[in-house]
């Protein structure tokens, strides 16, 4: 891929992690944080493994 294919892959990554932790944030009421805090956790790690798996295939 070239660059500017990585930077839109990058770019539709951090905008699909930042979405998700904000409607988390929104759903969330203050009782659960612990809970939205595991959740935004496990969205990390997708979005890693997301990165590593795109990393082998170029």
């Amino acid at each position: 891929m070239n660059k500017a294919a990585q930077n839109v892959m990058k770019s539709a990554a951090v905008g699909i992690v930042l979405g998700t932790a904000a409607g988390v944030a929104m759903n969330a009421s203050h009782h659960k944080a612990a809970n939205m805090k595991k959740k935004a956790a496990k969205a990390m790690r997708v979005v890693g493994h997301t990165f590593d798996s795109i990393s082998r295939m170029m």
